[in-house]
């Protein structure tokens, strides 16, 4: 049979200095992952913006999309595109292309006509020709 174990107190033979640091510490400890989490998302979220690659090499601002209708508005990634054409009932393909200097993601919605590819911002900004 287990024994009921009591859990200290402010009454106990410890300071209640010694029993906070304790919480706070549990509570350091349990909020830390969730806290990491946030802190890594949004820092890919910033790290890893998308373009859409256009004619001859440019790249254009994902809010181009908005001009195929408005269930393109808010698009940041090819990924959330094919997950909101998915679930609007179309068949949305995604390819990544890793060869080459300029990785590259390709989505394709043909009952849409939409073929679009997507490139991560640091691609386009070494590659992008002199504007004169």
């Amino acid at each position: 049979m287990i024994e009921p174990v009591a859990l200290p107190t402010r009454k106990s033979e410890e300071p209640s200095f010694v029993m906070d640091v304790r919480i706070r510490k549990w509570l350091f400890v349990a909020a830390f992952p969730a806290i990491l989490s946030m802190t890594l998302s949004a820092w890919s979220a910033e790290t890893s913006e998308w373009l859409l690659a256009g004619q001859e090499g440019k790249c254009i601002p994902l809010s181009t999309l908005t001009k195929k209708g408005p269930e393109f508005q808010d698009i940041k990634s090819p990924y959330q595109l094919v997950e909101r054409m998915r679930a609007a009932g179309h068949k949305a393909e995604i390819k990544e292309h890793k060869a080459g200097t300029r990785p590259a993601v390709e989505v394709r919605v043909p009952s849409r006509d939409l073929y679009v590819m997507f490139l991560k911002s640091s691609a386009c900004g070494a590659n992008e020709p002199v504007k004169k």
